[in-house]
């Protein structure tokens, strides 16, 4: 079998980042709207935790860019929130991987949470509680994200 030369295969990094969009604007019916994990946000916690020098703060300010444009936010609002995370994952991404995974899924509660409360302040929002929801889910949702894109990472050998 042969191997891959590093720095192969980062298109599968882009593609999982595109997926995380489209589930980011697939329309949910209104009372599940709040309950969205923030699949753009844990998607680049993961590859900002696992591969830290392809996926960085510039990576995640133009992916929120994009998440800005989608969704109709003032433009650098979900850029500057996903910039944040990403540079303190980055800066914590050795300690993080040593976690295990229901640490890590708490970690991700108060990752989401710095997201939804950049959002929250940005916006008039007046349902302060359902800034939690997002980040719930998402705690929640971990565990089957990280499996998913670890599998992935290893399936098709990104580094």
């Amino acid at each position: 079998m042969a191997t891959t030369a590093p720095g192969r295969n980062v298109s599968v990094i882009w593609f999982s980042l595109l997926l995380a969009l489209i589930l980011m604007i697939i329309p949910l019916p209104e009372t599940l709207r709040f309950a969205r994990p923030e699949w753009l946000g844990m998607f680049l916690i993961y590859w900002a935790m696992a591969l830290p020098q392809r996926v960085s703060i510039g990576v995640a300010w133009f992916v929120g860019i994009l998440m800005d444009a989608l969704s109709g936010t003032t433009l650098g609002v979900h850029a500057f929130a996903y910039a944040l995370v990403v540079f303190l994952v980055a800066r914590f991404h050795l300690q993080l991987r040593q976690y295990p995974l229901w640490q890590q899924a708490l970690t991700i509660l108060s990752l989401v949470l710095i997201v939804q409360l950049i959002l929250l302040l940005a916006s008039s929002m007046t349902h302060q509680w359902k800034v939690w929801m997002p980040a719930v889910t998402s705690t929640v949702v971990w565990p089957l994200v990280y499996a998913l894109l670890r599998k992935t990472r290893r399936a098709f050998q990104v580094s």
